[in-house]
């Protein structure tokens, strides 16, 4: 660990991905545990949790309001691809945004989207009484920030958990995008008693990911440049960028200017950095974002 004079050490906490992760499996398996030991009558499978926790028109008739969020941690227990798809989109996307948002602001991405994918869901099925369940507008949602953070990045994907392909993002938020629109209008609306996919829930929470992009991290600031894709204003020292599992460093009162060392600035620098990939850029006071600024020419 780095010692730097007048800091103080802090544990580093649990990544928000991982606390997701554990508690969708979670709810996942006691869907499973509750179909052996407490099945019920139709199909041998447990209704309970889909009666309380999964969102329909019904249940919200009803006020269970809870319903809007809990209906994400929850997935088909007839196959077991519905949770694996997520639950990868939630791992490899996630691992990519929370270091660039911050815990609280990725948490608030993946509730806003899931809350959107609701209420649009609703929108079209107030009157019903199927039952719409998963992750899936939420991972949507965090899906259609990175595409428009690196619309230009190539990156791999697995057609079918089988075929890999090569696409830009930009491409992947077209695709699913109309996907989206098209299944809504020509197959979920028509044949809503029968569908299997909620592509309103998709679209609302891909609606998530624009409103966040537009009015929260543009107007945020970040380090990135608001070209998704560009490189930070302040080159990443080889720490960062490796993610090792070591305490951060917490301030306690100090500031720098123009007149600093260089070696005192660089240090500076680092804190700020490491505060960043712990707590998000909101977090920045403005005297260190400042010092940014300054440091960018200085140190290149």
């Amino acid at each position: 660990m780095r010692e730097v004079p007048g800091y103080e050490p802090v544990a580093r906490k649990t990544s928000v991905v991982t606390t997701l992760l554990v508690i969708t499996i979670g709810v996942f398996v006691l869907q499973q545990v509750l179909n052996v030991f407490l099945p019920g009558l139709t199909g041998g499978r447990n209704s309970f949790l889909f009666e309380w926790f999964g969102l329909s028109g019904e249940n919200f008739r009803e006020l269970k309001v809870w319903t809007i969020f809990s209906y994400g941690f929850l997935h088909s227990t007839q196959t077991i691809f519905h949770i694996i798809g997520n639950m990868l989109g939630l791992f490899f996307i996630g691992r990519i945004l929370e270091p660039m948002l911050g815990r609280q602001h990725f948490l608030l991405l993946y509730l806003g989207s899931t809350l959107l994918g609701g209420l649009v869901y609703l929108v079209f099925h107030i009157g019903g009484f199927q039952y719409v369940i998963g992750a899936s507008a939420a991972v949507f949602g965090i899906l259609t920030l990175f595409c428009f953070l690196r619309p230009e990045q190539p990156i791999t994907l697995l057609l079918f958990f089988v075929l890999p392909i090569t696409v830009k993002p930009k491409w992947v938020f077209r695709v699913s995008l109309a996907v989206s629109v098209g299944g809504l209008l020509f197959y979920e609306l028509p044949g809503a008693a029968g569908a299997v996919v909620a592509h309103s829930a998709h679209l609302g929470g891909m609606v998530g990911g624009m409103l966040y992009y537009r009015f929260v991290y543009l107007r945020g600031g970040a380090i990135f440049s608001r070209r998704a894709g560009a490189r930070p204003s302040v080159e990443l020292p080889e720490w960062f960028k490796r993610q090792k599992n070591r305490p951060t460093v917490q301030k306690v009162n100090y500031t720098v200017n123009r007149s600093s060392s260089r070696d005192e600035l660089q240090r500076e620098v680092d804190r700020i950095l490491d505060k960043i990939n712990a707590s998000g850029f909101g977090s920045l006071s403005d005297t260190e974002k400042q010092t940014l600024d300054h440091a960018k020419d200085i140190l290149r």
